[in-house]
């Protein structure tokens, strides 16, 4: 009798015990996974404005978009751009050539409003700013702004675009690059020690372009960067808050103001969003939203905006310099009054 209850509760135990081992050799410990520097999953940044009342931040500031559906649409407009083509050259004439940071001074019929894309942002550099945009003494002006890098640190491209100059400046930038971006804006890259791209070769924001260090007109090894519409310098920080490494908001107005100068000493290192706040509505027409925009989606035609905005096909094109046979990108914004 004791017999069979032994066997009985051997036979009850045997296959449960099994599966337990079975389980146990196929679990993996993934606690010791190596993680990335910089992480390359898309991502939506969260801007200065919004920083103070944000939870769930990483430490580089961004927050990971969890709806599967808003990650294609990101991916999308990244991937509508052709890398064979020249970028935003609608906006710039046609112009492309492969020397010299400003070539656009006889560029005729520009726009005198441009809305720029930034959700695709990444710092250039992880260190901090060192000199400001501003006067360098009584004849000089300094149109970008310095970030602390040592020689062999590793520089990023700031959006997606294509490298119009890989230049050796000796009594200025150094060796440096420009890069004409899918948004409209070029970024300027100064006193590199090594290129890690060519000239003409498409590339995505947060590949890394070039290495940081201390040729040309420099007194210390650092990145010189940056920030041109149509050749014209704007003031960095009208764009990027450099204390969080974010850009301050999702689009950025060119207007007629964003190309003034400061009065403040490139030592002066301030950062505050609020000393670069846009025109106010009292003063500037574009901001006050009497200059109204529309973003192409996909499927938009002109003659479709044509009607839902009541305004003719070539009052569209006059005001966006664009002509009936222009390619409508999805991302990219029209003006519409």
């Amino acid at each position: 009798m004791e017999s069979q209850q032994f066997f009985s509760k051997a036979r009850l135990i045997l296959p449960a015990t099994l599966m337990f081992v079975t389980l146990n050799a196929f679990t993996q410990n993934t606690s010791e996974a190596p993680e990335k520097e910089r992480s390359e999953v898309t991502s939506r940044q969260l801007h200065s404005t919004s920083l103070s009342e944000s939870t769930g931040l990483f430490a580089d500031g961004l927050k990971l978009k969890m709806d599967l559906s808003v990650l294609e649409e990101a991916e999308d407009r990244r991937e509508s751009f052709d890398p064979n083509e020249i970028p935003a050259d609608d906006i710039y004439g046609g112009l492309w050539m492969n020397k010299h940071v400003n070539i656009y001074g006889s560029l005729e019929n520009a726009p005198d409003t441009f809305m720029v894309d930034l959700e695709n942002f990444t710092m250039p550099a992880n260190g901090h700013m060192t000199s400001n945009f501003g006067r360098r003494g009584s004849r000089r002006y300094h149109y970008g702004i310095d970030i602390k890098a040592q020689t062999g640190d590793t520089i990023y491209a700031a959006f997606d675009g294509k490298i119009r100059v890989k230049q050796f400046e000796k009594k200025g930038y150094g060796y440096y690059l420009v890069i004409r971006h899918v948004n409209g804006l070029e970024t300027v890259y100064g006193h590199l020690s090594k290129f890690l791209v060519d000239e003409n070769e498409f590339v995505r924001s947060g590949q890394p372009i070039g290495l940081a260090g201390n040729t040309g007109r420099s007194y210390g090894s650092h990145l010189h960067f940056e920030t041109r519409f149509l050749g014209k310098p704007i003031n960095p920080n009208f764009i990027i808050d450099f204390d969080n490494k974010v850009t301050h908001r999702d689009e950025y107005l060119v207007t007629n103001s964003s190309y003034r100068k400061t009065t403040n000493s490139s030592k002066v290192l301030v950062t505050n969003p609020a000393v670069y706040k846009e025109p106010t509505t009292a003063t500037n027409k574009y901001v006050s939203g009497d200059v109204k925009y529309h973003r192409i989606k996909s499927g938009d035609t002109l003659g479709a905006i044509s009607r839902q905005y009541g305004i003719s096909i070539k009052d569209i094109c006059d005001m966006n310099n664009i002509t009936t046979k222009t390619v409508l990108r999805v991302g990219k914004t029209l003006r519409i009054s």
